[in-house]
């Protein structure tokens, strides 16, 4: 059992020391009433869960403060970047209370940047058990990989709040949720795919990721994938959106009939895309980061493409 203690725990206010080099190239910046910044309304091309009940502190006149028209309020901004500066001396623990701490500032306003928190808390946490039910081979690699993936989504989330520069990845990302034409599914499985692979294997370099983790880098993935309903259940009831038959598509290979296409079937497979991430980590380790740059700039906006694909026909929610 972890317990987790969000908003009266000690925050501190270092930043995070996380390398650019996933910034490849930079992408419009994403728009908010706190971000003064121009928005494009065109495309580019180019549980097992964590066993507590969110804990809701705030009053009904807190979360009037904290919202403002469907999205979050300066106030909630000012508690989020608190939120997404972890403290080098931050544990797995800490670093899963600032993800949910920050997944519930969105949810109370049903914010959809806060799209990729709520699915990622359920991801986390779900890790952090593995590591303590000793289902790992290397916990101190586990625990490595949890402070180094879910740091890069802290920055970027920063990056946004402050006025600065996400990477391109994530830059998409937040200009789509902020689109009312565009599907909150849409939304989230580009952020998906922002961590998976461009995040996920500067990650897995950051920490001398070698093949002897391969076996429990590989069992990560599959645990991942048992919390999937998790994600579904907390995406409807959050953002009322039906992700469920692309995600049991995506997670579990479980397409029903023909109805996503062939296309959409061979792109979006979780297997495969952290295959990518876990070659793509040896590339960056042995001086070939152009090849895995290309790559992944490659097979993002494929996904991406698909997904703009099935979002103006409708078939996604």
């Amino acid at each position: 059992m972890i317990s987790f203690f969000l908003f009266t725990m000690p925050f501190y206010v270092g930043c995070a020391s996380f390398s650019s080099d996933s910034t490849l190239q930079n992408s419009s910046s994403p728009t908010k009433s706190f971000v003064e910044n121009d928005s494009s309304e065109e495309d580019t091309f180019i549980d097992e869960t964590v066993d507590v009940e969110p804990q809701n502190e705030h009053s009904i006149s807190d979360a009037v403060r904290l919202c403002t028209d469907g999205v979050i309020s300066p106030e909630a901004v000012d508690l989020m970047i608190d939120l997404s500066q972890p403290d080098e001396e931050d544990d797995i623990y800490l670093t899963y209370a600032r993800i949910e701490g920050i997944a519930e500032l969105f949810e109370d306003c049903s914010d959809p940047w806060g799209l990729f928190p709520t699915t990622y808390k359920h991801i986390t946490g779900r890790g952090i058990e593995a590591i303590e039910d000793g289902e790992f081979e290397h916990p101190e690699w586990a625990e490595d990989i949890i402070l180094d993936f879910a740091g890069r989504y802290l920055q970027n989330l920063q990056a946004v709040l402050t006025r600065g520069e996400p990477s391109w990845a994530w830059g998409r990302y937040y200009e789509l949720s902020d689109r009312d034409d565009v599907s909150k599914t849409r939304s989230v499985m580009v952020a998906m795919s922002a961590h998976l692979l461009l995040d996920l294997p500067h990650s897995l370099a950051a920490i001398g990721t070698t093949e002897a983790h391969k076996e429990d880098f590989f069992y990560f993935g599959d645990i991942m994938i048992e919390v999937s309903d998790d994600l579904i259940h907390d995406l409807r009831g959050f953002y009322d959106t039906d992700a469920e038959a692309i995600l049991n598509g995506f997670f579990l290979g479980n397409w029903i009939d023909n109805t996503f296409g062939n296309e959409t079937m061979i792109t979006l497979s979780y297997q495969t895309i952290r295959t990518k991430s876990w070659n793509n980590r040896w590339y960056l380790q042995n001086n070939m980061g152009w090849i895995a740059s290309a790559e992944i700039y490659s097979s993002f906006w494929t996904i991406d493409a698909v997904l703009r694909s099935l979002d103006g026909a409708d078939i996604i929610d």
